[in-house]
């Protein structure tokens, strides 16, 4: 069984500037989401789309998303957990600032948000939820509570913008980092099983946090917490 990472873009997707084109070029045998329309962020178009991905790939994947891309992830972890190893978000988007039809305008303040469409519960996988100070898009303290219901580590990366090229994140050897670190703890698991991973996450989060140290100086002392 070989782990693979896909990458999920957010709204406008990921130009060449944008630190998930870069990652991608680090692991060689990577995909990213295809088959929908990057302007015109649809919360289950998206899924669909990615569900058929990942059911074309031989063996499970590691998702790494950012913004909506994060949303449809975090829907896909709780459609499809024996095909997901494991999920890294990056700067989540607000579920408040879309609706079934896409991103909400003024004319649409009275139409309901995706917010009930997304997981209210734990996740059945390893994952890490990566947040910053000054999102535009979500607030920490909402990033936060996120990687709570979800049972994801949470990463605080400050003053970071929303993440992306226009805030200066293109090459970005900390998120290589995190995705070697991860497919690195997944690699001991016994069996393919992936639902392991779910009480696996808690118990192995300290090591994991002692990888990150080792393999990033960049990263602050403590950066993921442990949510029981």
């Amino acid at each position: 069984m070989k782990t693979r990472m896909l990458t999920v873009p957010g709204f406008h997707g990921s130009d060449n500037n944008h630190w998930q084109t870069w990652l991608e070029h680090q692991f060689p045998e990577s995909e990213r989401l295809t088959g929908v329309n990057w302007e015109s962020p649809r919360i289950y178009p998206w899924a669909e789309a990615l569900e058929k991905q990942l059911d074309n790939m031989p063996d499970q994947a590691i998702l790494v998303a950012q913004s909506f891309g994060c949303l449809v992830s975090a829907l896909m972890a709780s459609w499809r957990p024996e095909k997901l190893a494991g999920l890294i978000l990056v700067a989540p988007a607000a579920p408040q600032r879309f609706t079934l039809y896409g991103a909400k305008s003024e004319s649409q303040k009275n139409l309901q948000t995706i917010a009930g469409c997304l997981p209210d519960q734990r996740l059945n996988t390893l994952g890490v939820l990566v947040a910053s100070k000054n999102d535009p898009w979500m607030s920490v303290v909402q990033a936060d509570q996120l990687s709570r219901d979800w049972g994801l580590a949470f990463y605080n990366a400050g003053e970071a913008g929303h993440i992306n090229s226009e805030s200066g994140y293109g090459a970005w050897p900390l998120i290589k980092d995190f995705v070697s670190a991860m497919l690195e703890a997944i690699e001991p698991l016994p069996g393919d099983d992936v639902y392991q991973l779910g009480s696996w996450n808690s118990s192995r989060k300290r090591q994991i946090i002692r990888t990150y140290s080792i393999i990033s100086s960049s990263a602050p002392q403590n950066a993921f917490l442990q949510y029981a």
